[in-house]
């Protein structure tokens, strides 16, 4: 049975999401036919969502891209991005809901308040970008969820994510977790221990650097917790039954964008990915510029 599974996010931050969803696949024996297609909906060259003048302009952008990706024919769209997630609920594609969505909101509640209430004494610092912070949707669900506000702290690191994807190892990147580490201010003086909550995609693939600059600033031992794993996980469980039979064979990945992909950001996601995934780092290194894409 074929089976077409579309990935997108707002850059190459879910590239690592992809790869681990391949490899989940891979070596669990998926049937031939599944195909995985990699959705870069970055909206324009320079300008990225958090870069748009308003929340309707945002939410427009990505209904185009949303009709996009349905017109793709895929069986699922995995939102593997924080930001977009946060805008899909506002759009008219989710009210209408023509085919099934999976966002990773949910995947870092869950861990995170998991975490939390596993060790009473903690807090948890949050970091996103500006749109996925400034909604409140990861620090009012886990009060719902009844975690004090008092052990709950959020920065939105602006600019953040891009220059994860234009070079991560550049002095930007830690300039910029550093100063979003500054923002971090909890109520009260806990002495327990502090969890880095990582709601954007990108920012796994320097989660090392998080827990060294906010340990350096809280003073206490930090734990990063990364939701990317958990959403994998929940895709590859919503697949099992149908990929249960037939004949194994490697899923077939492909990479699109509408906006033209630096080949030394390409180089280095694809370095990061290889060894999960080689067939997405492939993907990438060969991936479609299609500059009408949405």
């Amino acid at each position: 049975m074929a089976i077409h599974l579309l990935i997108t996010d707002s850059g190459l931050g879910g590239l690592g999401i992809c790869a681990g969803i391949e490899h989940a696949l891979r070596t669990s024996g998926a049937p031939a036919g599944v195909r995985l297609t990699y959705f870069n909906a970055w909206p324009e060259e320079g300008v990225g969502y958090n870069s748009m003048p308003d929340a309707a302009a945002r939410v427009a952008c990505f209904d185009r891209a949303l009709d996009r990706m349905a017109a793709a024919r895929p069986d699922r769209i995995v939102i593997a991005c924080n930001t977009l997630s946060v805008l899909y609920g506002q759009t008219a594609f989710a009210r209408n809901r023509r085919l099934p969505v999976t966002g990773i909101i949910d995947q870092g509640l869950d861990l995170f308040s998991r975490a939390l209430a596993a060790a009473p004494s903690s807090r948890i610092a949050l970091f996103g970008t500006r749109i996925t912070i400034a909604s409140g949707i990861h620090r009012d669900g886990l009060i719902a969820r009844g975690i004090s506000p008092g052990r709950i702290a959020a920065a939105g690191s602006h600019g953040l994510a891009g220059a994860i994807e234009k070079d991560m190892t550049s002095g930007d990147v830690d300039r910029l977790i550093t100063e979003g580490v500054a923002q971090i201010a909890f109520a009260g003086r806990g002495r327990g221990a502090v969890f880095a909550g990582l709601c954007c995609t990108h920012f796994g693939y320097v989660a090392d650097r998080f827990r060294a600059a906010l340990q350096a600033h809280t003073g206490q031992p930090v734990r990063v917790l990364d939701p990317n794993q958990g959403l994998v996980d929940r895709v590859v469980q919503e697949l099992e039954s149908p990929v249960d039979a037939g004949p194994a064979s490697p899923p077939v990945v492909s990479v699109i964008s509408k906006v033209r992909l630096d080949e030394r950001a390409r180089a280095g996601i694809a370095r990061l990915v290889a060894d999960v995934s080689p067939a997405t780092a492939a993907a990438l290194s060969s991936y479609s510029h299609v500059p009408d894409l949405f």
